[in-house]
């Protein structure tokens, strides 16, 4: 889901009566980076159908395909903070070609890649790639349309990401279906094509050289090495027999983040740029806000890798069929995302995004006890070995999936604006990167949790249908926790001195 985030509110204080018209070409800088943002969402989304298609057709082991589909995420949350910094001291329109090069190059890599290992390897730099290119659009639209009219331009920008969040799973069971997992890939390139004859022609080769951030790169590595040690022994540990060493990687894991800390708050008091400015957590609103959307996201994306494990799998459905069905998540996510206004008018923001967690709860407890109905144990043979025969179907999972994309349209209504709230104008672009950051980090980190409780419980002669009403019920439990954290954001979206 990388960029849902960045469609923010970073723009809450803007279109003040009285403005000046739009600048001109300002409309052609956000359509050209629009574009950009709305490749790197399909491409994301895809990929939660794309994956079991690979696995297959590769050869993959569990841990490979954990790897396939979290690599992206890792290289892209981790990096992101930095792509905004580079942006800085590069130049914007210079940093996003970069990236969007980049992205194209290592999309042509990861459809020629002939086996898992170097799939794995194209999709951390296609990550590393998106962490230049994206973090320079929210900028790029905040400095062309200016404070006046920056509400205006992510008026028109979020719908389209969340259009895009929408059509990724379809479009990705589509060239499944009727081509090939390649192509989930092969179709960035003339979209990237496109991007970069626009972006040369309109984004503003200008840039402010004063007072240019430095790259604190022993903090970035810091924060590299800490999520490394944590994730790598989550994925590799079930094939290790969790060795004693997976429990010290993930305990050198918190130690590593609190040298990281300590590196921070020490070029903080030398008036340096760090990597994450940890000031900003002193802020108790948007220390609760990351929390929250690390949790909530974390929840979303373990059900969003349960759903195509179970169906694609060990049941037998096709890609296309599992992204469709998948559209009832995003059909409720619409659905609420339209009514989420007229409802916060009428009620406290932080109680929407609270109706909005609980409700999605509820699905998840709702996806868990559908699967746990149509489960059987009786199998049927299958083109790559036996599939479970279930009386699942697509209109059997709808009101589970349409109560938790009503849950999600609304819990994201007021978030932003709940925790943008809490900081100054002059820390939005900041703010804005870390909550993109770690909502990344939170999918990356659960989708490799959540795939190996699944794996982990299938390997042991547990039954499919088990696993992923377990995994569907601790979505549900992590979203009461995210329930609880969000009581530590702001009652009010006005901005609080």
């Amino acid at each position: 889901m990388s960029g849902t985030a960045q469609t923010s509110g970073a723009s809450l204080r803007d279109d003040r009566p009285g403005a000046p018209p739009v600048p001109k070409g300002a409309w052609a800088v956000l359509f050209t980076v629009l574009g950009a943002s709305m490749m790197d969402m399909l491409d994301a989304t895809a990929m939660n159908v794309a994956a079991p298609a690979i696995k297959l057709d590769l050869g993959a082991s569990d841990a490979q395909f954990q790897w396939i589909n979290i690599g992206y995420l890792l290289s892209f949350s981790v990096l992101l903070l930095a792509g905004g910094r580079l942006g800085d001291i590069l130049g914007r329109r210079r940093t996003f070609l970069i990236g969007l090069t980049g992205f194209a190059v290592m999309s042509a890599v990861c459809a020629a890649a002939q086996d898992p290992e170097a799939l794995i390897v194209a999709r951390l730099l296609q990550g590393a790639a998106a962490a230049l290119m994206i973090p320079q659009c929210v900028s790029m639209i905040r400095e062309a349309f200016g404070q006046e009219h920056s509400q205006k331009a992510f008026a028109v920008f979020s719908p389209f990401i969340s259009l895009s969040s929408a059509l990724g799973p379809i479009l990705g069971g589509v060239l499944i279906t009727y081509a090939s997992w390649r192509w989930v890939f092969l179709i960035n390139l003339p979209a990237c094509a496109i991007a970069f004859f626009f972006a040369v022609r309109v984004l503003p080769a200008h840039h402010h050289l004063d007072d240019r951030p430095k790259l604190d790169v022993v903090g970035m590595v810091l924060c590299s090495v800490a999520v490394g040690l944590f994730v790598y022994p989550v994925i590799q540990g079930r094939e290790h027999r969790w060795a004693w060493w997976t429990f010290a990687m993930m305990i050198s894991s918190a130690a590593v983040l609190a040298v990281f800390a300590l590196h921070a708050r020490a070029r903080r008091g030398r008036s340096l740029d760090s990597f994450i400015d940890t000031g900003l957590f002193r802020k108790r609103a948007f220390t609760g806000g990351t929390l929250t959307v690390f949790l909530f996201f974390g929840a979303c994306s373990g059900a969003f890798i349960v759903s195509p494990l179970l169906l694609q799998l060990y049941i037998g459905w096709s890609p296309l069929r599992v992204g469709l069905t998948g559209s009832w998540w995003s059909l409720g996510t619409i659905l609420a995302m339209c009514a989420g206004p007229a409802l916060a008018r009428r009620m406290p923001p932080r109680r929407v995004l609270q109706a909005g967690v609980l409700t999605q709860a509820a699905g998840m407890v709702l996806a868990a006890l559908t699967v746990a109905v149509y489960a059987r144990d009786t199998t049927h043979p299958g083109p790559d070995g036996p599939l479970l025969d279930t009386g699942l179907t697509s209109f059997n999972l709808a009101p589970a999936l349409i109560i938790s994309g009503i849950g999600t349209g609304l819990f994201f209504v007021p978030f932003l604006a709940l925790v943008l709230a809490a900081v100054d104008d002059r820390e939005l672009g900041l703010a804005n990167g870390a909550i993109n950051a770690l909502q990344q980090l939170g999918g990356a980190v659960a989708t490799a949790v959540f795939s190996t409780v699944i794996f982990h419980q299938v390997a042991q002669g547990g039954s499919p249908y088990a696993a992923s009403s377990l995994a569907y019920g601790l979505c549900a439990c992590l979203l009461v926790v995210t329930w609880a954290a969000s009581f530590t954001l702001g009652k009010s979206t006005t901005h609080r001195d």
